[in-house]
């Protein structure tokens, strides 16, 4: 992978991680690799996909984590 890439790549992970905090209102631990498929599967930045896409990261990845448990 080239420099170039990979900065796009990263660019479209924060990018991701600050779209789902924003949705949710907190940060959830799942949203990293979500974020990070996203970045590695998609080739734009379009919001719909990705909350398309943590709708479904939620439900097939569930937490035991008791921040996400307990949020009220």
């Amino acid at each position: 992978m080239d420099a170039k890439t990979r900065v796009e790549r990263q660019e479209t992970r924060v990018w991701a991680i600050e779209q789902l905090i924003r949705l949710e209102s907190f940060l959830d631990p799942r949203m990293y690799e979500c974020a990070d498929y996203y970045a590695s599967a998609y080739a734009s930045q379009v919001v719909e996909d990705l909350y398309t896409l943590w709708v479904e990261w939620k439900a097939e990845h569930l937490s035991d984590n008791p921040q996400v448990i307990n949020r009220m």
